[in-house]
């Protein structure tokens, strides 16, 4: 039996937390573009927007290139009262959805130019923009619904008017209330959270679990766990490939999109899954040199345990399925 040292552990605070805490418009509080953490305005968006793709008013124009720069020239005509998506440049990538996870570079300002924030500008100096990874159910009404139908690829200048972006309530101290925002975003990826089509076309390994483990369930689908009660916990973190996928080889730059089942050790009647919900966690930021997801292809089923320090009884198995994998590397 392979058996591959895990040469990190965090994966496991990820996938018991959930990669990101999600906020709805029923909370308290909401997310900037950033995940900075502002008062939810008082001013309701309704639940779906129209936006106007075909805009013949005039918007401040924008130059730049694409993943590396951004110049605003600003306007003195009339704010749009609706949400405008330009495209500036075409991508041939997938389209967005309005519930994917996407990545992104993007420059933030107000209606004047004022920037109030920007992957560009915060980038390390001398280096290039890394792109934000995101939900659209994460961020203002005027990205969600503005970022929709696009493609991996395009560069969109975005104007939200304040009633699709932070109200009156605004945002911190640089986006006051009532203000219209104009974004300009470079799409490098998306994953759909709810696609498992990869997972059906994996081949098994035969590799087995280890003594006294048993995880039974068809590929792409939810697995099940089940221990004998002599079962031994390994003393190392290991990763055993279940089941080969087809699709892209998952590198140090890509963020990924995975189902899991677990249970801790000896407990399968404590077992937990995403696969309940029918939508995948992904990971915030990209894996690194993390096994288990690292050198995966896409579609792979993998076999993680985690043994607790000092604690054989404190193991924990997770059974890891890779449904999608996108590059956030910064662009060269």
């Amino acid at each position: 039996m392979k058996k591959r040292k895990l040469l990190s552990l965090a994966i496991v605070p990820a996938l018991m937390a959930g990669a990101l805490a999600g906020c709805s418009d029923s909370s308290t509080a909401t997310e900037d573009p950033t995940g900075t953490e502002v008062e939810e305005s008082t001013t309701t968006a309704p639940t779906e927007v129209s936006v106007d793709r075909a805009y013949e008013g005039e918007i401040p124009e924008i130059g730049g290139e694409w993943g590396k720069s951004v110049t605003f020239t600003p306007t003195d005509a009339a704010e749009p009262e609706t949400v405008v998506a330009r495209t500036l440049i075409e991508g041939d990538g997938e389209e967005i959805k309005p519930d994917d996870v996407v990545a992104a570079h993007y420059h933030g300002t107000l209606w004047d130019g004022s920037v109030f924030d920007s992957t560009f500008e915060n980038a390390p100096e001398g280096k290039n923009s890394e792109p934000l990874v995101f939900s659209l159910n994460q961020v203002i009404q005027g990205w969600k619904y503005g970022l929709s139908n696009q493609r991996v690829g395009d560069r969109v200048e975005l104007v939200i008017p304040s009633q699709y972006g932070y109200g009156e309530a605004g945002a911190g101290d640089r986006i006051p209330g009532g203000a219209t925002l104009v974004f300009v975003v470079d799409l490098v990826g998306k994953l759909d959270l709810t696609d498992v089509s990869a997972l059906s076309e994996a081949e098994e390994t035969g590799e087995k679990a280890p003594a006294g483990i048993s995880i039974e369930g068809p590929l792409g689908e939810k697995p099940t766990i089940a221990f004998d009660h002599d079962a031994k916990a390994p003393e190392e973190p290991i990763a055993i490939v279940l089941a080969e996928g087809k699709g892209k080889k998952v590198t140090e730059t890509d963020v990924v999109s995975y189902h899991y089942a677990f249970a801790p050790w000896g407990q399968d009647d404590r077992s937990g899954s995403t696969w309940d919900s029918g939508v995948a966690e992904y990971t915030p930021q990209a894996v690194g040199q993390l096994v288990g997801l690292y050198g995966m292809n896409v579609g792979s089923r993998v076999l993680t345990i985690h043994p607790a320090p000092d604690d054989p009884a404190g193991a924990v198995l997770f059974v890891l399925d890779i449904t999608g994998a996108m590059d956030v590397a910064p662009v060269k």
